[in-house]
């Protein structure tokens, strides 16, 4: 799948980079840590009969985007323009981690935005008994040990971290996503999303990976309980990127939901 760029004006006087690919009906992609990558399998399985659009979160790209986003209802107002700009009064949103966390807000701020909500490995809980990582403690090489339940595949994506780290363009892109997050999920504990989830009006399906080291599977049923009209999958096997661990079985969860 092929991906297009633009950049998008919002109401608001920023702008929006966003990647667009595939036809149908919408769904709005939320990434995680990794930016947008046309590579993730389940971006891929959507776009074989969907129309994609993946905003590119503000800082990933230039971390002057940043500047008058202080917080998580400011990156809700961000994307309500976003949406608003792109002339879409409701659709699906799907989002991994990080991403995750932002599309429960967005429809958590904006009940009536989403008409479906699929949460994978949602950041934005916190149980003093079962703590999620603290990624931003974690060496960058160490990362893919925590993302990937494979040990094969975090062997190969370490390998590439020591590989590329004289390539400043990778370095750069990597603290560039750090960072960003790191201004609206640390310190790790709960930023108030908990006493919001109430408010999401749409069928949510959360999926989670059973051997997920960032943020244990238990959180899933915490998810499920505070939304309400929600309802869990835990895949067996995978990690913090179920959709890279175990794709065929998170796709199906995904697109039968959808």
């Amino acid at each position: 799948m092929e991906l297009r760029e633009r950049t998008l004006p919002l109401p608001s006087g920023r702008t929006q980079v966003l990647y667009e690919g595939g036809s149908g009906p919408t769904v709005v992609w939320l990434h995680g840590l990794g930016g947008v990558e046309a590579a993730d399998p389940l971006l891929q399985a959507l776009a074989r009969d969907r129309r994609v659009v993946a905003p590119l979160a503000p800082g990933f790209k230039d971390l002057e985007e940043l500047g008058g986003l202080e917080s998580f209802h400011d990156l809700a107002l961000h994307y309500d323009d976003l949406l608003e700009a792109l002339g879409l009064a409701s659709v699906a949103l799907v989002g991994q981690s990080f991403g995750a966390m932002t599309a429960a807000e967005v429809a958590a701020h904006f009940p009536r935005r989403a008409s479906r909500l699929v949460l994978i490995s949602p950041l934005g809980l916190w149980r003093d008994e079962l703590p999620v990582t603290d990624l931003f403690a974690v060496p960058y090489t160490e990362l893919p040990q925590l993302l990937f339940a494979d040990p094969s595949r975090a062997r190969a994506e370490t390998a590439g971290v020591t590989a590329g780290a004289e390539d400043v363009e990778e370095l750069v892109k990597l603290a560039q996503g750090m960072t960003t997050m790191a201004k609206f999920v640390w310190p790790i504990p709960d930023k108030g999303l908990r006493g919001r989830l109430y408010r999401i009006a749409a069928p949510t399906l959360v999926v989670w990976g059973a051997a997920d080291a960032i943020a244990p599977a238990a959180y899933a049923d915490q998810f499920v309980e505070a939304i309400g009209d929600a309802r869990r999958v835990v895949v067996p096997g995978g990690g913090h990127l179920v959709a890279w661990d175990r794709p065929d079985e998170t796709i199906a969860a995904v697109r039968e939901f959808l």
